[in-house]
């Protein structure tokens, strides 16, 4: 009876997925997002729908589509640009995209 460890979906998630801040909101789950903006994957434990696999938390993507109600967000990962079904709960825009938004704007 060796090797009955855990090999699921969230198998090693316990610090990953711990909710740190506040809950999701109605606004960040119907946040539209548009196309071509640079987004953070922060993947948040609490919200189950539209959960991206957890070797993707941490990485920052750009903005294809949408497909559903979840959005696809390109990745590069080593070489090879992958796409990825993310959703809202678990997308942030990016900060350095924020800040150039409001540059512009003031200029």
């Amino acid at each position: 009876m060796a090797n009955k460890k855990a090999k699921g979906k969230r198998a090693k998630t316990r610090g990953v997925f711990k909710k740190k801040g506040p809950k999701a909101t109605v606004n960040k789950l119907l946040q539209e997002i548009p196309v071509g903006t640079k987004v953070d994957i922060r993947i948040d434990g609490s919200m189950h729908d539209g959960l991206p696999d957890k070797r993707y938390h941490g990485f920052t993507g750009t903005m294809k589509g949408k497909q559903g109600s979840c959005f696809v967000v390109a990745l590069s990962k080593g070489k090879k640009e992958i796409h990825v079904l993310v959703g809202p709960a678990h997308l942030t825009v990016s900060r350095g995209v924020k800040v150039k938004e409001q540059a512009g704007v003031a200029a």
